[in-house]
């Protein structure tokens, strides 16, 4: 592995808020296996490795989503209403790889299609596999505990594990909203898509008329009134399951 990658993971490790140990350990797997240089010679290894890479970052997402369901982190139905998001968010950018991993990889088992499928192809693929795991997952992270550093407290606002979750939010809808991981459903500009979508600050939403707004597009997505919310960090389970059940059953 390159030892300047290693470094920055190590300190990232540092002065990240959340734990991250599982995440470097999967981008450690995730760098080791993606093939460094693919050649005519080296296709279906290199076919092999992309598969296994893509297992990898997949880890790396689902361990960032993991660490961030904690009681600690999640303290109000606002809080739980964005890592919700984060969640929805992470999904539609892996059901994209899904897509991208079936047009440049299992079509190049159809032999009608050898001809227009080799090193291009897979070479293209590894590049979204990097670009995904440098800019979805450690820049990200990276990006997010510098703000969170630079963050100032207030008398209604302490610096906590719940502000890197409002920081990380905002950043992923950047670096998602570049990758092509959001879309809009039905062409309307929800409440949510306004959030994600539009120059609010991460400290504006953690005020009263932030917190309002994400109120409003729990609200619209799930037909629900937060404030029948229980006071319980498994209340987003059923709605993510089933949308990832709905994402399942489509591919």
């Amino acid at each position: 592995m390159n030892t300047e990658v290693l470094n920055s993971w190590v300190d990232l490790e540092k002065n990240c808020p959340i734990n991250i140990s599982r995440i470097i350990s999967h981008a450690n797997e995730f760098s080791a296996t993606l093939p460094q240089r693919i050649t005519i010679n080296n296709l279906n290894k290199s076919k092999e490795s992309l598969f296994s890479a893509r297992s990898y970052l997949d880890s790396m997402i689902n361990a960032l989503v993991q660490t961030l369901y904690n009681r600690e982190i999640l303290k109000t139905s606002e809080d739980k209403i964005i890592f919700s998001w984060i969640s929805d968010n992470l999904g539609r950018f892996m059901r994209k790889l899904d897509e991208q991993e079936d047009y440049y990889l299992i079509k190049f088992d159809e032999p009608t299609d050898k001809s227009l499928i080799g090193i291009s192809r897979l070479s293209a693929y590894s590049q979204k596999l990097k670009t995904a795991s440098d800019s979805l997952i450690y820049e990200t992270l990276l990006k997010s505990t510098e703000e969170y550093q630079k963050f100032k407290e207030t008398e209604e606002t302490k610096r906590e594990p719940k502000v890197f979750l409002y920081i990380l939010f905002q950043v992923l809808n950047v670096t998602l909203s570049l990758l092509g991981g959001i879309t809009r459903e039905k062409g309307t500009l929800s409440k949510k898509s306004f959030i994600q979508t539009s120059p609010i600050s991460y400290q504006n939403l953690m005020e009263k008329r932030g917190q309002k707004l994400i109120q409003e597009g729990f609200k619209e997505e799930f037909g629900k009134d937060y404030q029948n919310i229980k006071n319980d960090i498994d209340i987003f389970d059923e709605p993510i399951e089933e949308e990832m059940g709905d994402e399942e059953d489509e591919d």
